[in-house]
This record gives C-alpha cells, structure tokens and sequence, in this order.
C-alpha cells in the first residue's frame, strides 16, 4: 500500500521536496496531486505519494558504544555513492545507508507512449513560447526521457544555478506524471547542454577547493546547491586523502563544506 502525506509550501517544487524529505525517498519515487492551489493569504496544499516501486530507505539505528573500545578503534570508512536517500556526516555523526532497491523494471521504449507525446507536444508548444530560435529535441534511455533545449540566449531559461532550469522541469514533469502510462521513466529537461557543463564544473571546482583545503589547512564552504549537485562533489573527493566532506544547513540552503581530516 503507497505511503503518502499531505505538505503545505509556497510553490509546487518546494512542497514535493518537503514532502519527500519527510518521506525520506527521492523525486523520482513519488507521485503527486494538488490538493489545493492556495491564495494570496494561505499556501498549497499538495499530497505526495510514494510509488509502488519505490523502496523505502533502511532505517540506521544507533547503538551506545563504550568510550573506551571507541577510542582504540578507527573511524570506519564511509563512502557517499550516488543513490543515497540522504547525506550523511562524516567523522562519527549521523550516517544514513545506501537505499537497497530492486532492480528497475522498464519494457521496451514505446516513442508514441501517451504520457511522452502529451510531454513533447506541451514542452514544443512551452518553448516556442519562450523563443523563435529555439529547438527542442528528445531521447531516452532506461531511466530517463530527456527533452533537451537549445538555440540563442538560453541563459535566462537555465538561470542562476540552473533555478530557471529546475522550475521548468517541475513544470514538464507534472505533465508526464498527471497523463497515466505504464512508462516509468523520469523526465528531465537539458536546456543548453547545461547538465554536463555544470557536472564537470562541480567535478573541477571540487578537485581545486579540496587542494586549497590541502595547502592551507582550513575548511571551504561552498554556495548552497541541490542534493544531486552535493552528490557530485561527494563521489569526486570520497578518495582523496586528508579530505572529508560534510553537508551542513538546512534546505533549500543546505551547503557542502570540504575538511581537513582522515577518512
């Protein structure tokens, strides 16, 4: 039976966030329906249910250890891999375990599946709208049907750190999960190749701030970004020695800081 729970927010994407957080699944995991589109003086009243696939994560429990045994044994190595439900902090605080989920079941890509037609043709219709030169493109693979954008000053449509972007696609992906169809792809908009631009940035940006921690000895924090952006930063540095990396402040403001320290 799905598990669901009803959240109130100022905007559709903070109240599917807030409601898988208290969830504790992914985006991609849930389904959801607007109860009430709110006013000028009250918020949305969304419900947010997890989807029959989804996998619940393992709840971690914590056990007293006594202070002497903990002193002679070693931190244990955790490592953050990408699929976590949520970040953990290193160096004996809280932790929470890699989701173990059973393997997705997709059927053969159907190109004229109803739920990725209606999706196109609205986002076709949507970007034409935002420009005369822009194109829209699509392609799929086992987890996801991307619709990717392109074409002149695609900047303002992907916005300071992809916030442009990521309202969009919450936009897009609404279509998609209100239209019923056995597809259980996700659907994630690209506009200007700004996905893999912003990945290998994150990657950089990690390696030259985790040298920096090196060379002076002091922590960095980074601006605030979302959880699959702090993945990215956790898989490239959970090698490196003398580096931890730690996920501090709340959302929609929670940030990354890279340590100095042994895993």
């Amino acid at each position: 039976m799905n598990q669901s729970v009803t959240v109130s927010a100022k905007s559709l994407d903070e109240a599917i966030t807030k409601g898988c957080a208290e969830l504790g699944v992914a985006l991609d995991e849930v389904d959801f329906e607007v109860v009430d589109e709110g006013g000028m003086f009250r918020k949305m009243q969304v419900k947010v249910t997890v989807k029959d696939t989804a996998t619940k994560p393992a709840t971690v429990e914590s056990t007293a250890v006594d202070e002497t045994t903990a002193a002679i044994k070693p931190a244990p190595s955790v490592k953050v891999e990408a699929g976590t439900v949520e970040e953990f902090e290193i160096g004996g605080k809280t932790k929470t375990q890699k989701t173990n989920k059973e393997p997705r079941k997709v059927t053969e890509f159907d190109s004229n599946c109803p739920k990725f037609a209606k999706t196109l043709a609205f986002a076709e219709e949507f970007f034409k709208l935002m420009g005369d030169n822009l194109t829209v493109t699509s392609s799929h693979d086992d987890q996801e049907f991307v619709i990717a954008v392109d074409g002149e000053d695609v900047g303002r449509l992907i916005g300071k750190n992809g916030r442009t972007m990521a309202a969009i696609n919450t936009i897009v992906s609404a279509i998609a999960i209100n239209t019923h169809s056995d597809e259980s792809r996700r659907v994630m908009v690209d506009i200007g190749n700004y996905r893999a631009k912003r990945k290998d940035y994150l990657i950089e940006l990690a390696k030259r701030k985790a040298e920096q921690v090196k060379k002076t000895g002091r922590s960095v924090r980074l601006d605030p970004m979302p959880a699959r952006e702090r993945v990215i930063v956790h898989l490239t540095l959970q090698d490196v020695e003398g580096i931890i990396t730690e996920s501090e402040g709340v959302e929609p403001r929670r940030y990354l800081v890279i340590k100095p320290g042994a895993r």
